[in-house]
């Protein structure tokens, strides 16, 4: 079974941005592709996700991401410190067109917190992403991640 928590309010917000903020001549146009979310471990509410991010035109960065699915989400990075795995919260993740932006196991990610109970393998949910040019423009862009369970591949 899929289910989408893409609400009307959700769908109206979409709406808004995407007739307020239409791309200009020029602008930084970006795909996202693969988003995912990994189901919490049993008795847990936090998940995590990834995605490409992929832009043509001006690098941009991915400054936040938000769900109904979570109560909120936060940008991570992971890196290698003593031979130990250590991750940061960041406040942004930078995509330029020769650098996509790989979210996934490992490495940058994303984590969601008060992740809903109530979704399993297979539903769907909607991510509002929001992403700055460096010069206070911004651009949110409405994407769909699939729950994947622990040990399967990310799309």
């Amino acid at each position: 079974m899929r289910l989408s928590l893409f609400t009307p309010a959700l769908a109206g917000l979409a709406l808004i941005a995407a007739c307020s903020n239409p791309v200009p001549d020029g602008a930084s146009v970006i795909e996202v592709k693969g988003a995912y979310i990994v189901e919490p471990a049993a008795g847990q509410d936090i998940a995590s996700g990834g995605m490409v991010v992929s832009v043509r035109g001006e690098a941009m960065s991915l400054t936040e991401v938000s769900t109904q699915a979570a109560d909120h989400v936060e940008l991570h990075t992971m890196s290698m410190e003593n031979d130990r795995m250590s991750m940061q919260k960041v406040d942004s993740l930078p995509v330029t067109p020769a650098a996509p932006l790989v979210m996934a196991r490992g490495g940058n990610h994303m984590m969601l917190f008060g992740f809903d109970s109530s979704l399993k393998v297979g539903d769907s949910v909607d991510l509002i992403l929001t992403f700055d040019d460096g010069q206070d423009k911004e651009q949110i862009l409405v994407t769909t991640a699939e729950i994947i369970g622990q040990g399967d591949t990310a799309p």
